[in-house]
């Protein structure tokens, strides 16, 4: 039924389209027609509505085209997502899945302590701010896993996410070599890509690329692919790294080594994998990116992150439960944390940062588990791929500012919902919160925080 009824409405919107064109202006006509149909797919399809929401969170046209530039498009695209969500469950009377996620329980909380940390120091102004400014990004979240009914949309999902990514990291090859991109983009005065909007930073565009890679590095390994698309997937991986390199992020270069550890590591064992892994880390610090020469503690940029840690040290043993408040770091250092686990504990507290890592902690373990119930099935690749991603995120985010990041909520979400697929499809169940959820979270945030403590020391 749904579908007979998507042609006449369509329809009547072309029409509508020939007379706003005839009758008022070009401009109008299209943006009216667009958004009809957009509207139109949204309300008929909400799943469709949600890959355009992520296609356009990575093509970001109001960046750069003049028609466009300064109108609330995601936010006016969230909305019309959001209103047929909660108009379809009405109507079916289907509950939220939100409140059967742990993942997304710990969300909420989350989103909730960001306006504490500045209410306790009755700042009501800062607690409005940081509430709405990491609003999209919960409804983002709130957005996939309620609109991902089943795995072959979560399946889609990812694909979409590899092939955006691919599209905005031939845009920074083509950036380099050009010297400009289809945005009329040039590289950073260093010679770094960029893409716009939240990839402007060289390190978040090479954080996207590090964390959807491993996606492209399994799908390559599969058995029994045909030649030619074997060399597709070789294609797609070899620019993900051209691009990765480009970028020249030591941070998400030292991701890249640490996810080729796990995964040579838990394919070949911890001997073997680890020297395989030792010989190729000191191959690629050779033909790495050229910042990477530059680690060292007298170096300028390493010097300063330390400040900032041991800043961010001194302000956590003065306010350890909730943080100095949401968005605040700067105020005591003139430069960000430069490492995410600093920044969530100085600003949030201790209950913030734990908060945060019950989420990736949980999210890790979960995919563990679905791997062993997906073994020898085309899913147990996936709940691999969410690992790496995972411990590549981390890996970098330990030595990048990205603690409200937008890719690493996208990631959790991923985890959230194959989990839960997994669940009722093999019949087996994990605990809400056990206390070896507990002790889990707890060891990961004294092992960071002391991870910390030591380059502080050093």
């Amino acid at each position: 039924m749904k579908g007979k009824l998507i042609i006449p409405i369509l329809a009547i919107e072309f029409a509508l389209f020939i007379i706003l064109l005839l009758l008022v202006s070009i401009k109008a006509a299209i943006v009216l027609f667009c958004g009809g149909i957009i509207v139109t797919i949204v309300f008929f399809k909400p799943f469709w509505g949600l890959l355009i929401y992520l296609f356009m969170l990575y093509l970001r046209p109001q960046e750069f085209v003049s028609a466009l530039k300064n109108q609330p498009l995601m936010l006016a695209m969230a909305f019309v997502v959001l209103g047929t969500l909660i108009i379809h469950n009405v109507i079916q009377r289907k509950p939220f899945v939100i409140f059967n996620m742990r993942q997304a329980i710990f969300m909420i909380v989350f989103l909730l302590l960001i306006p504490l940390s500045q209410l306790q120091r009755f700042y009501l102004t800062g607690a409005k701010l940081g509430f709405q400014e990491f609003l999209p990004t919960f409804l983002m979240f709130f957005m996939i896993i309620n609109l991902i009914t089943d795995m072959n949309q979560l399946k889609k999902t990812f694909y979409l996410l590899l092939f955006m990514t691919l599209f905005i990291s031939l845009n920074g090859i083509l950036q380099y070599h050009r010297g400009l991109d289809i945005a009329g983009r040039t590289t950073t005065v260093d010679g770094r890509i960029r893409w716009v909007g939240i990839f402007d930073d060289p390190n978040d565009l090479g954080l996207t690329i590090l964390v959807f890679m491993p996606f492209a590095l399994l799908k390559l390994l599969e058995r029994y692919k045909p030649l030619l698309l074997r060399i597709l997937w070789i294609l797609i991986l070899g620019a993900l790294l051209y691009a990765l390199y480009l970028t020249n992020s030591r941070g998400t270069f030292i991701g890249l080594l640490v996810v080729l550890f796990y995964f040579l590591i838990k394919r070949l064992g911890v001997i073997r994998g680890g020297l395989i892994g030792i010989a190729l880390t000191a191959g690629l610090y050779l033909i790495g990116p050229s910042r990477l020469e530059d680690i060292n503690v007298r170096e300028a940029s390493a010097s300063g992150r330390i400040d900032a840690w041991i800043t961010g040290l001194r302000l956590t043993i003065r306010r350890p439960i909730l943080g100095v408040g949401y968005g605040r770091f700067t105020e005591f250092h003139h430069l960000t944390a430069h490492n995410s686990v600093v920044l969530c504990m100085t600003e949030l507290g201790l209950v913030g940062l734990f908060v945060w890592l019950s989420m990736i902690v949980t999210s890790f373990r979960e995919m563990i588990v679905a791997e062993k119930y997906t073994q020898g099935t085309e899913l147990s690749g996936y709940a691999e791929t969410l690992q790496m991603t995972i411990v590549g995120f981390m890996a970098a985010a330990f030595f990048l500012s990205r603690t409200y990041n937008e890719i690493i909520y996208i990631i959790i979400a991923l985890c959230t919902l194959f989990s839960y697929f997994t669940r009722r499809d093999h019949g087996y169940k994990i605990p809400f919160f056990s206390l070896k959820t507990l002790t889990r979270v707890l060891v990961t945030m004294v092992i960071l925080v002391m991870l910390v403590r030591l380059f502080v020391s050093f």
